[in-house]
């Protein structure tokens, strides 16, 4: 089929120049994006191109302006091209053009043309040899065989020089640039089988760790494409290792290697940092008191043995007259750095004798460590660079036993160890969290007591201002909106007041809310009733909130926040997912796979007479949470009765009713084509906007924090082409928010660095 397609091809194509004149032309895709159309023109070049194969050389027009474009598999002709890349072809020339880059991401998508290609070798039984560096993340390199580099200095997006040798099997190493005793890589080349033709070595897929993974392939010049064998490299001599104190039943020792002494009066909770050992010998490691005079003074002795190439962590703990009993805990693939120069590498411990198994969570974030026992590590991960608070749970509970903060704000590239320390069950062995970096430098993190909070604004017809404890919390809090979660503290009387919009402080405020918040503890609060009215204005709190659910899930929590609405169900394909939920009442969380659903509310215990029917589409919400909440009137006052959806990260929006998905003033506006995602330096995007409205543009991160916030004012209808620098904002997921007086929607947006 493929041959046939180049045959109409390029018969085409020879028609349009009268057989003029003509170039030879391989492609080879090499772009880590899925399988694509190549289109010559307005023809159907390759269809189904597949990432790592090619195409043998073949004859093109030359002299002839042809516009080659790519586009996604299954498009349907040419004018779906995601990019278009004019070329001419000199005649007589051979070329190989590799597809390279990342479609959407950087280094963009882009075409590397080389025009000095060969089909065949000079000399009979050589095999020729071209290689192209092709791996976006990877370093400058050497290309080497026998120990001297082939291939020299070659940079992404290059071509090295034409190498022609015997056809044979060949070991080839990778090394950084200029530096050839340092190999990287090796891989077995074989082209015995190949003689008197050439082929290009191509670098393909990320150097780290992302998919695909790094490769070094071969394209035949008749089109057949493999992968070069890996040669296991020889392990690299030497150890190097960490030694941490944490027995606090010992706060002071000598420790010794053999009858040597390496550390006096090593104090608990203190560390080296990494130091070279001898490996590939069994060193019995001493400690002794910090009075002690040589090895035999030992209370404990314990006999190791590092092996070439690795690094270890070595935690000295456990109780001496107890169990679990005194103890090294060791650690054999540690890290002196980050495996990313914008990450942080955590490795967690536990290392407390009497806690029970625990979970560690990263509010906002997730789990970090689960069900993780006394001398168990947790190993590691990769994390932003930022600010974080630490919640210690007993294992499988939502039970809060402490929570820390832990600010790793300007630690890039940086590993470190954070280890729980000390007896629960003992003052003098006080529990805590520590982290260790590699130079040794022992940090206790700060214990904080802090809960996290929504709050919802539902209470028809007024913005509002909220002061906590006399403090301006909330201005011109609107109906409908809602905050993101954020940290609160708690164990401490929040005295909560709502005043009017335009409020000059909490002393006009109309209503006061005392509360006090458990540590560890979420919480959604939603501002409902009628200031003035009946049913009166209230807080109503909600303690068991969830921000995250498990992937490909989403946590939904019901709130029934309409004044004049009955007891109502909720049914989804006829089974009921909230029963008898009645005006102020809270149900939930469900946890359903995240899509979309129609939901269809009747009366409580009535399921046959549904009274409306709505659409929620909960897709992007994989791994996240929303509160649906019945909102206005049903009786006719205004504002009229709809459901409403906030999300974690504060953005708010209505569901459609079934009836009315295709009336476009349901949603006077969204957000489409952002582009490139993810993101680097900048995307843009569009807006389509149905009806004239006053539009506010926020990026907002992760945890909830608007990071970017534009306001563009009114827009007309129609479509609106914008660009947000994103240069200055960390690597990480966001969601772009549009903001109208009537609505909120999001999508999601990555960046890269």
């Amino acid at each position: 089929m493929k041959n046939k397609l180049w045959a109409t091809f390029i018969f085409a194509l020879l028609l349009g120049t009268s057989f003029a004149q003509t170039a030879r032309v391989q492609i080879i895709h090499n772009s880590p994006t899925p399988t694509v159309d190549i289109y010559a023109n307005d023809d159907l070049l390759l269809n189904d191109f597949a990432f790592r194969t090619a195409t043998p050389y073949i004859d093109v027009p030359a002299g002839v302006n042809i516009d080659i474009g790519v586009a996604g598999k299954k498009s349907g002709d040419a004018s779906d091209a995601i990019a278009v890349f004019p070329v001419n072809f000199d005649a007589g020339k051979t070329y190989i053009v590799v597809a390279t880059g990342i479609v959407e991401g950087s280094p963009g998508f882009d075409l590397a043309v080389m025009d000095m290609g060969k089909e065949t070798t000079d000399v009979d039984d050589n095999v020729g040899l071209f290689f192209y560096h092709g791996s976006p993340d990877a370093p400058t390199v050497d290309i080497v065989a026998g120990g001297s580099p082939v291939f020299d200095d070659i940079s992404y997006g290059e071509f090295g020089s034409y190498l022609e040798v015997p056809a044979a099997s060949y070991e080839l190493g990778v090394t950084p640039g200029n530096d050839n005793s340092n190999i990287i890589a090796n891989y077995e080349a074989d082209f015995g089988f190949w003689k008197d033709r050439t082929a290009v070595v191509f670098a393909s897929g990320f150097l780290s760790g992302e998919k695909p993974a790094f490769e070094p392939w071969v394209a035949l010049s008749t089109g057949g494409t493999f992968p070069l064998k890996s040669i296991p490299l020889p392990p690299a001599p030497g150890a190097r290792a960490q030694i941490v104190h944490n027995a606090g039943e010992a706060p002071v020792v000598d420790i010794y290697i053999n009858d040597d002494l390496l550390l006096d009066d090593f104090a608990y909770r203190t560390a080296t940092p990494f130091v070279d050992v001898p490996t590939n010998t069994t060193l019995t490691v001493g400690v002794a008191p910090a009075t002690s005079t040589s090895a035999s003074d030992a209370i404990a002795t314990f006999d190791v043995v590092f092996e070439d190439g690795e690094k270890y962590i070595i935690v000295a703990e456990g109780l001496l007259s107890g169990n679990p009993g005194f103890t090294l805990n060791v650690y054999d693939e540690a890290q002196e750095e980050a495996v990313e120069d914008d990450e942080f590498d955590l490795l967690i411990h536990h290392g407390s004798p009497d806690a029970p198994a625990v979970d560690v969570v990263a509010r906002g974030v997730g789990t970090l460590a689960g069900d993780l026992s006394f001398g168990e590590f947790e190993g590691y991960l990769d994390i932003d660079p930022t600010s974080y608070n630490i919640d210690i749970k007993p294992a499988g509970t939502n039970d809060v036993v402490a929570t820390y903060g832990a600010d790793l704000t300007g630690l890039d590239g940086v590993a470190a160890m954070v280890f729980a320390s000390g007896q629960l069950a003992s003052p003098d062995h006080d529990f805590g969290l520590f982290a260790v970096l590699p130079d040794g430098t022992v940090i206790r993190l700060p214990e904080a007591s802090l809960a996290r909070l929504q709050v919802i604004h539902n209470s028809p017809g007024v913005n509002v201002d909220v002061y906590v404890n006399g403090d301006l919390l909330l201005d011109k809090f609107v109906f409908r909106t809602a905050t993101p979660f954020i940290d609160v503290p708690s164990g401490v009387q929040l005295d909560i007041a709502i005043a009017p919009s335009g409020s000059t402080s909490a002393a006009d405020a109309v209503a006061n809310y005392p509360v006090t918040l458990e540590n560890g503890a979420t919480y959604v609060a939603i501002a409902n009733g009628i200031l003035g009215g009946n049913p009166g204005f209230n807080l109503e709190l909600f303690d068991m909130g969830l921000e995250t659910v498990a992937d490909d899930n989403v946590g939904i929590l019901f709130f029934h926040g309409s004044p004049d609405a009955p007891t109502v169900d909720v049914l989804t394909g006829g089974n009921v997912l909230i029963d008898d939920a009645s005006y102020s009442d809270f149900a939930g969380y469900l946890e359903v796979p995240a899509g979309s659903y129609d939901l269809a509310i009747t009366p409580g215990n009535d399921n046959s007479t549904v009274v409306a029917e709505y659409t929620a589409n909960l897709g992007f919400l994989d791994g996240k949470t929303a509160v649906i909440f019945a909102s206005g009137f049903l009786g006719g006052s205004s504002p009229a009765f709809e459901p409403w959806v906030a999300m974690t990260s504060g953005g708010t929006f209505p569901l459609k009713p079934v009836d009315d998905l295709d009336n476009p003033i349901q949603q006077r506006i969204n957000i489409t084509g952002i582009a490139p995602n993810p993101a680097n330096s900048y995307f843009n995007y569009s807006l389509d906007i149905v009806q004239e409205s006053d539009v506010q543009i926020q990026l907002v991160n992760i945890q909830g924090q608007v990071v970017e916030n534009i306001k563009l004012g009114s827009l007309p209808a129609g479509k609106h082409y914008l660009e947000m620098d994103v240069t200055n904002q960390q690597a990480g997921l966001y969601y772009l928010q549009t903001i109208t007086n009537e609505q909120r929607n999001a999508q999601r947006i990555s960046i890269v660095k």
